[in-house]
């Protein structure tokens, strides 16, 4: 991994040359843009927005691959996002002493029977909502516990696979990109697998703006850093370092990704292990701060169109090509707000996935009080009799299937693990 030193300022380049005009037609907009793309699921290979067919679009290649952005939120904090896409059972079946701040703050947008989702509101929709063709998740209950580390490996790095950010990297080499993969910090972990770029790794957003110093032109490089109006819709008023630091990381993500210049980015998400969320009032406030900063990101990339591929001949937004998966050492136990607990019922742990419509949205395995229960990844469904490893191995497919949108035949170049119960 080449390591360029200091802590992570902003800016986005306005495409390598290897994108020419599509790229440099977009630029760093200071509006809340209202996207286009709609709230339905649809029943077979998302297809973007589907509603440009200029030349410009048709000219393009068919997208062979998504981008991604993996969030990974260790020391603990993979719990907050539980405040965003909370276990159905927190809600359905509520109790004061569960670990969750408001269950009216949130939305049931549950689509696929068998696979409940809730989200949480920003303002009276749900977060993502409106963001893109196919918006809602799928959670996978997968891997286990890892308390305490900021570099989670249970389902990131596959023994048997090899690592997840990795193989998908690989997937991604059909995309033009100026730095193919950026991770921030320590965080991960990504390993360039055979096929893979290796990753710049920067520390600060100065220093992934410097990366490109050589690469695109100064006036480019600019364009990369958040503007002021831009970081108000990422980073809500009253937000701490840590929330600052995360809205920042994801709005440069969101402009480098406007301009075609990378294709995966790493960042670390908080590591502030809350054990004590519930009892100092933080819980409410960090919710609707990520909530808010996570619906950003995706109205900044719907209002945006793919700048280096199409499909079916036909423009699609960003919103509709770049994957977000987030995963974590420890959601910590969703049913105890008293010192909000590391252990999880089951040892349990899970990952978030938005996929854009390539796999179920909903949750996909269940967390109870009592304990977990696995999914079958023939059937997507609930099965006591399902492993922790198969579940597993589903959900890392699962991540590979949905960035090589839809090539199962790209897939099982890296693994043969059944996740079918996942797809659409």
């Amino acid at each position: 991994m080449k390591i360029i030193n200091s802590r992570f300022s902003i800016l986005v380049a306005c495409g390598a040359a290897a994108y020419g005009a599509a790229a440099c037609s977009t630029t760093n907009s200071d509006a809340d843009p209202e996207p286009p793309g709609s709230t339905t699921e649809s029943p077979s290979q998302p297809t973007g927005d589907g509603g440009d067919t200029s030349a410009a679009a048709s000219s393009l290649p068919e997208c062979k691959a998504q981008r991604a952005v993996y969030v990974v939120a260790g020391n603990g904090a993979l719990s907050w996002f539980t405040l965003v896409w909370p276990a159905p059972a927190v809600i359905s079946g509520f109790q004061p002493q569960y670990a969750y701040d408001d269950p009216t703050a949130v939305k049931d947008v549950s689509a696929v029977a068998g696979h409940p989702l809730f989200a949480r509101k920003v303002g009276t929709r749900a977060v993502w909502e409106g963001r893109g063709t196919s918006p809602q998740p799928s959670v996978f209950v997968a891997g286990v516990n890892e308390t305490h580390t900021n570099t989670p490996s249970g389902i990131l790095g596959s023994t048997t696979a090899g690592n997840l950010a990795g193989q998908g990297a690989a997937i991604q080499t059909t995309l033009p990109s100026t730095i193919p993969v950026m991770t921030f910090g320590t965080v991960g972990p990504y390993t360039a697998v055979p096929g893979a770029p290796l990753a710049i790794n920067v520390s600060s957003l100065d220093t992934a703006i410097a990366a490109f110093n050589g690469r695109i032109s100064a006036a480019q490089q600019q364009t990369l850093r958040p503007s002021a109006a831009q970081l108000t819709r990422y980073v809500p008023a009253g937000a701490n370092a840590a929330e600052t630091e995360f809205g920042t990381d994801l709005a440069f993500t969101a402009n480098a990704f406007k301009l075609g210049l990378i294709n995966t980015v790493m960042i670390p998400a908080f590591r502030d292990d809350p054990h004590g969320a519930f009892s100092d009032g933080t819980a409410k406030p960090r919710a609707d701060h990520l909530a808010a900063t996570l619906d950003a990101f995706y109205t900044d990339l719907a209002a945006t169109p793919e700048p280096s591929c199409s499909h079916a001949s036909a423009q699609i937004t960003l919103a509709d090509n770049v994957v977000t998966v987030v995963d974590g050492d420890t959601p910590k136990n969703s049913f105890s707000n008293a010192g909000w607990p590391d252990g999880t019922p089951g040892n349990s742990n899970w990952l978030y996935l938005r996929s854009n419509g390539f796999t179920k949205p909903g949750w996909f395995g269940d967390i109870e009080p009592t304990g977990r229960t696995n999914f079958d990844p023939m059937t997507g469904l609930t099965n006591p009799a399902a492993d922790v490893a198969s579940a597993t191995a589903a959900t890392y497919a699962s991540v590979l299937y949905s960035i090589a949108r839809g090539d199962k035949a790209r897939v099982a170049t890296v693994t043969s693990a059944p996740f079918d119960g996942m797809l659409k």
